[in-house]
């Protein structure tokens, strides 16, 4: 666990270093931190404890809540193993790093000194990379018993023996050529959707969705969605309607934990409805009938594995301009399309680096 952990921390502070190196050459500014313990993680020690052995480390005061530049990191739990999701900002809240630390140690305790080692390696690799002086003991200010004046004339005076400086750590090995921060998620999803109002009846139907979030909160989606032909009849006239769409949604994630995301969205929709007239001769002839909407959506993912998860989610579309579909000569329309309509879908999907 030590090794793979240095290894990590010395990608993070070199992949920062080059996406960032104002936070080099301005050693001495100060920085905001972040410290969040999600659930399960109530036994890890507060901010206050890993601000001070970081300012330890480098021997001053770095942090300041007011500085524009910042260090967020995020405590999560699973099982018996603590992770630690480090993100550096800018000061214009762009990130210039971000590095997932993980210990199977019991306690969080090795966790906290690992996250503390990369933060103080960021902000100063050289003072982080010494070796802090151990707080001095108690009895090195008791002073000694008052010697005779006789003995301390006739002792000679000796100059206590000078203790051996400790040689200063070696610095780590060179990291490999590590890349830009990762995207946090670039997800594909087939769902199996259940729609109400998007055509005349409950329908069935298929849903293909891909996802991608540059950022830690935000990202976006486009989706595709096809609903098979439902019938409606109404008076003298007999429809068959059904709907192919597609939809680019503004993302912002809700929850983040080890195995569960939850995440809302909006955007644009449009659409086009196919009809086939079925009695008598219609008055609006058979084809293709656009329309547009605003989606609205949230969905829950559970991931099975590092790799794939389930989904569940439900969503509501609001129509922007909307169709009748009249027959000739009945005046009432067959089937007007609603002002809000309903869906919901199950899903599985896949998870990319």
């Amino acid at each position: 666990m030590l090794p793979r952990m240095v290894r990590a921390l010395g990608a993070f502070v070199m992949s920062v270093l080059v996406a960032e190196p104002a936070l080099a050459e301005e050693a001495l500014s100060r920085y905001a931190l972040s410290w969040v313990r999600a659930e399960g993680t109530e036994g890890c020690p507060p901010a206050i404890a890993l601000r001070t052995e970081v300012e330890r480390r480098l021997g001053r005061t770095v942090f300041d809540p007011s500085a524009e530049r910042s260090f967020e990191v995020e405590v999560t739990r699973f099982g018996d193993k603590y992770r630690s999701d480090m993100f550096v900002r800018g000061p214009n809240g762009e990130m210039a790093g971000h590095r997932t630390l993980e210990s199977d140690e019991p306690g969080c305790g090795a966790l906290v000194d690992a996250t503390a080692l990369a933060i103080a390696l960021v902000i100063d690799p050289e003072a982080a990379s010494r070796e802090p002086p151990p707080p001095r003991s108690a009895g090195a200010f008791e002073a000694s018993p008052a010697a005779p004046v006789a003995a301390l004339k006739a002792a000679p005076a000796v100059a206590p023996p000078l203790s051996p400086l400790l040689p200063p750590a070696p610095p780590p090995p060179p990291p490999p050529p590590m890349a830009p921060a990762a995207l946090d998620a670039v997800t594909l999803s087939l769902r199996a959707t259940l729609s109400r109002g998007l055509v005349p009846a409950t329908a069935p139907g298929l849903e293909l969705a891909f996802a991608l979030r540059p950022a830690r909160r935000w990202g976006f989606s486009v989706h595709a969605e096809y609903a098979p032909s439902r019938n409606v009849a109404r008076g003298i006239g007999s429809l068959d309607v059904g709907l192919t769409r597609a939809s680019a949604l503004a993302t912002f994630r809700l929850l983040r934990r080890e195995r569960l995301h939850w995440a809302v969205g909006a955007g644009p929709s449009v659409g086009a409805f196919h009809v086939a007239v079925r009695e008598p001769a219609p008055v609006t002839a058979p084809g293709d009938y656009w329309f547009t909407a605003l989606q609205l959506g949230t969905v829950l993912q559970v991931h099975v594995t590092n790799r794939f998860f389930l989904e569940l989610g439900a969503g509501a579309a609001l129509s922007l301009s909307r169709q009748q579909f009249l027959v000739r000569p009945q005046a009432e329309p067959v089937w007007s399309q609603p002002r809000a309509a309903a869906s919901s879908f199950f899903g599985v999907g896949a998870l990319f680096p």
